[in-house]
């Protein structure tokens, strides 16, 4: 089994960077696993032009965006971690969502059909960290919508989300507390 970490995060060790590493830590180890700091990576943003539709492939000069998109197609589970900016997932994360449109579902040329999902049956994780506290974490405009964002992501590729960790009040803590790595380690051991 192929499992694809995607970390958003700009910090080396922010909340949703650890979550991501605690993920990892519980994956079986004869798993196969992929990892991607996309920060440090080279993805042009969409050009809007819609010529992957009838190709299925981007059309820009190939980049980073091309390679981690092939990895979306072939991985059996996705893993996506973004830290909330302002209620949803880092610019970062959106663009290279954006760019990977047609690694997540089909869509026909003129683009009046309904896509099709590409990942029926393959499962998906989503993690975000806040700085609001609970029950402020759960509105749109904070760490809710980050997580609403990754979802309708995995969704309309027709994965199964088999978990998701909000880290709320990340600013209050000094080292990821014990409930998440537990969390963590209980949604890894169902992939």
């Amino acid at each position: 089994m192929k499992v694809l970490f995607i970390n958003a995060s700009p910090r080396k060790n922010g909340f949703s960077t650890q979550v991501l590493k605690e993920l990892y830590n519980g994956i079986n180890s004869a798993y196969e696993t992929i990892w991607f700091d996309i920060n440090n990576l080279n993805i042009s943003p969409c050009q809007g032009c819609l010529q992957c539709r009838p190709s299925k492939e981007c059309i820009l000069p190939k980049d980073d965006g091309h390679r981690i998109a092939q990895s979306i197609k072939n991985a059996d589970v996705l893993i996506l971690g973004s830290p909330t900016y302002f209620g949803n997932i880092t610019g970062p994360l959106r663009t290279l969502i954006d760019r990977s449109l047609t690694a997540f579902e089909e869509i026909d040329a003129s683009g009046l059909e309904i896509p099709t999902p590409l990942h029926t049956g393959k499962k998906a994780v989503i993690v975000t960290a806040c700085n609001m506290p609970f029950p402020g974490s759960e509105l749109p405009n904070h760490g809710a919508g980050a997580l609403f964002a990754m979802e309708t992501t995995v969704n309309a590729g027709g994965y199964d989300l088999v978990g998701k960790i909000m880290v709320d009040g990340a600013a209050s803590y000094k080292h990821l507390p014990n409930h998440i790595k537990e969390k963590a380690y209980e949604i890894a051991s169902r992939l």
